[in-house]
């Protein structure tokens, strides 16, 4: 029946959050400042679990919610048993409590009918529970911030995480090898344009001014950059990542010979506004809320960079400005939301 279950509340895009507990398994969905939780007690695992265990469980779950942000919590439970009479006695006193007995629904008297339109879609499942076979459960799990944990290192993203690597690589090689990759490698007016040496607009957002300058950009890139190629995938997050670096430099470049400064610039800030302006429009997408982060700390982080920006010298403003379109733009083009029917409020 839990894998019924698991299947079942992964097509509602609820997530697994990783627990140690064998008779209890938790499903969640964030929505802005509350979330939605569903818990899955499985008491024909264990014939020992008293009411009391149930829910110290449930109450324990939602202090940990609350302490990580969440303004609501919102809890079902879902009590598998195949005695009737002891599933009853966990349900006492908890007005959202069901019972699962032998693939059918049952709900107590008094207790809620429906949980953001659960019900009936619970029920048509049950009548014909189609599992399919290759099935094991998400191939992820989730902490209490709404973050990943991985099963394999195929879960992870690659992506950021070669890049996050290749900066630091870069910056590493440069301490020994002096001017010789700076030289080679920074982007400016006359390298690029007058001299025709294109390949700087890649090379040099790969090279960083100093260690200050490494670490600010690479913790952005890092705890974003994560959560963006979650929902891209490996393959397009690559590319999002190169061309919004261009595009950044690209506009640098332009802006730099209109106004015939000469000076020169490197650093992956664009590719990393360009992260930045994708994660803005995933949020766009997903009701402003994506695990830890929300469209309102997002707009802080953009508002006090172009801040600092202005008030700052030797800042490509430029590049942050393209790279942030560009990043915004392009994942507008590779996102595609799976839609997601609209769920009643939870009546009794």
């Amino acid at each position: 029946m839990l894998r019924k279950i698991s299947y079942f509340l992964q097509t509602l895009n609820y997530v697994r959050l990783d627990t140690n507990l064998q008779e209890f398994t938790v499903f969640f969905q964030l929505e802005n400042s509350f979330v939605n939780v569903i818990h899955v007690v499985d008491i024909t695992k264990n014939p020992y679990v008293k009411p009391d265990e149930y829910q110290h469980v449930v109450e324990k779950t939602e202090w940990q919610f609350r302490d990580r942000g969440s303004d609501e919590v919102h809890s079902l439970s879902f009590i598998i048993s195949e005695d009737l009479e002891r599933a009853e006695d966990f349900t006492k006193g908890d007005t959202f409590g069901w019972i699962l007995c032998q693939d059918r629904l049952l709900i107590p008297e008094d207790h809620a009918e429906d949980f953001y339109g659960i019900r009936t879609k619970l029920e048509e499942f049950l009548k014909n529970p189609q599992v399919p076979a290759e099935y094991e459960g998400t191939k992820v799990k989730y902490d209490w911030w709404g973050r990943q944990s991985y099963k394999s290192i195929k879960d992870r993203p690659l992506s950021n995480h070669f890049f996050f690597l290749f900066n630091v690589f870069a910056f590493t090689l440069c301490t020994f090898t002096g001017e010789l990759l700076y030289t080679k490698g920074v982007m400016g007016v006359e390298s690029v344009i007058h001299m025709k040496q294109w390949y700087r607009l890649f090379t040099s957002m790969f090279l960083h001014a100093g260690i200050d300058h490494l670490v600010s950009n690479m913790l952005i890139l890092f705890f974003l950059g994560n959560i963006v190629e979650r929902l891209l995938g490996h393959v397009k997050y690559f590319f999002l990542y190169l061309l919004a670096g261009l595009g950044g430099n690209l506009l640098s470049l332009w802006f730099s010979y209109k106004i015939g400064d000469y000076t020169e610039s490197l650093g992956a800030s664009g590719a990393v506004f360009g992260v930045v302006g994708a994660l803005l429009w995933l949020l766009m997408r997903n009701k402003g809320r994506l695990e830890t982060m929300s469209i309102p700390k997002i707009l802080f982080l953009i508002g006090y960079s172009a801040y600092y920006g202005l008030r700052s010298t030797n800042v490509d403003n430029m590049a942050h400005l393209g790279g942030l379109v560009t990043g915004f733009i392009l994942c507008m083009l590779l996102y595609h939301k799976k839609s997601v029917k609209n769920r009643e409020v939870a009546t009794k």
